[in-house]
């Protein structure tokens, strides 16, 4: 028998706390709801989802993702954290690429690469936001030709929709209006299912649909290579807690480590399977958190998931505190990302990121939440 919900002390983001400007435009806070009580807060900075309200196995809701309480905190807070990303999803190699025999030079914000759109990719400005009824919001932004060096005016519209099945879908199109550009994007955010500020994540549970994946430089640079990922630390083909993989450090200093083979932590991607009909939603991963009960499906159209916990445990995550005054570090969260190949622009045997004018491209991410 299904536990009636409980709200306890959670509630939703105050609107309040979101409202300015930046850069001249408006900012706010939109709040979607189901009928069911799930809640999820996104501000049009950075279209960047702050808050998501779900229960546990008790019916007891409560805040799974990392975010900001203020505009303010989140302007001076990780730059990345609940975004969603553009124009260029992940590291482009030396911040450069050629394009119909062209060499375009991007904004290098991450070394000598261009990460998440450059200097101030999507993740760092405002989107248009019409919020229509109570389970949805739409956003919408235009690249200019030229930004952050990227040739070519592309327009990207994207839909929040809350549903009954305690579902976040997240639905988007990129246009380009008047020249070849490329483009590739993802949505952002760092979970906890036991809670935003409830410390590690080691104790959840992973599995990600993907028996492949990109081989990368020392910089996290994709090489082109495909990996196989079994007997490696990646295989997450089964249920496996993230604890039985990742080293930590011993008192004496040492290494110590539940599985031979295992990692620091991870930043890597998966080349998800069964992902090769286009437009058709795949099950990109599977999460689990024992503590709460509380289970995050991600569905996708897309190819690949960047699946990442940080690399350095208990290293701060950029920018200040967040919600409730919470110090946010790395293996507190994990982010699943699912996207197109990064560094397809330098790598012609990567399938193409390519917009030509005049024909949209689009794609779809579904987080589902559930219990066990």
């Amino acid at each position: 028998m299904t536990s009636p919900l409980k709200h306890g002390s959670v509630s939703s983001l105050d609107a309040a706390g979101f409202q300015g400007e930046r850069d001249g435009q408006p900012v706010a806070l939109h709040t979607l709801r189901n009928s069911r009580g799930m809640a999820v807060c996104i501000t049009n900075y950075g279209a960047k989802i702050e808050q998501i309200l779900v229960p546990d196995r008790h019916g007891q809701l409560g805040d799974v993702v990392l975010g900001y309480d203020s505009l303010k905190a989140a302007v001076d807070g990780s730059p990345s954290m609940g975004a969603f990303i553009g124009r260029y999803a992940g590291r482009i190699a030396d911040a450069s690429f050629e394009l119909d025999g062209q060499l375009y030079t991007l904004g290098a914000n991450n070394g000598l690469h261009c990460l998440h759109g450059g200097i101030k990719g999507s993740r760092l400005r405002v989107f248009d936001a019409v919020q229509r009824n109570a389970s949805s919001v739409e956003m919408q932004i235009v690249f200019a030709d030229g930004e952050e060096g990227f040739p070519g005016t592309l327009a990207l519209s994207i839909n929040y929709t809350v549903t009954d099945s305690n579902e976040l879908v997240i639905a988007y199109e990129g246009l380009a209006l008047d020249k070849p550009t490329v483009g590739n994007f993802t949505t952002h955010g760092f979970f906890n299912l036991d809670g935003h500020a409830s410390g590690s994540v080691l104790g959840h549970e992973v599995m990600i649909c993907a028996g492949r994946q990109l081989g990368m430089t020392p910089d996290l640079i994709a090489t082109g290579r495909v990996l196989d990922v079994a007997n490696t630390p990646f295989d997450f083909r089964q249920p496996t807690p993230l604890a039985a993989r990742i080293y930590r450090e011993a008192a004496n200093g040492a290494a110590a480590s539940n599985q031979a083979g295992g990692v620091t932590g991870y930043d890597c991607c998966y080349l998800v399977d069964g992902a090769s009909a286009p437009g058709g939603l795949a099950l990109c991963a599977r999460i689990s958190a024992p503590r709460s009960g509380r289970v995050m499906e991600v569905w996708s159209t897309e190819p690949a998931l960047q699946f990442y916990t940080g690399l350095v445990a208990g290293e701060p995550l950029a920018g200040g505190p967040g919600k409730e005054g919470a110090t946010y570090l790395q293996q507190q969260s994990f982010c699943v990302e699912p996207q197109g190949y990064p560094n397809a622009p330098n790598l012609p045997q990567f399938p193409t990121a390519r917009y030509v004018p005049g024909i949209g491209r689009s794609g779809q991410t579904v987080y589902r939440f559930s219990t066990n």
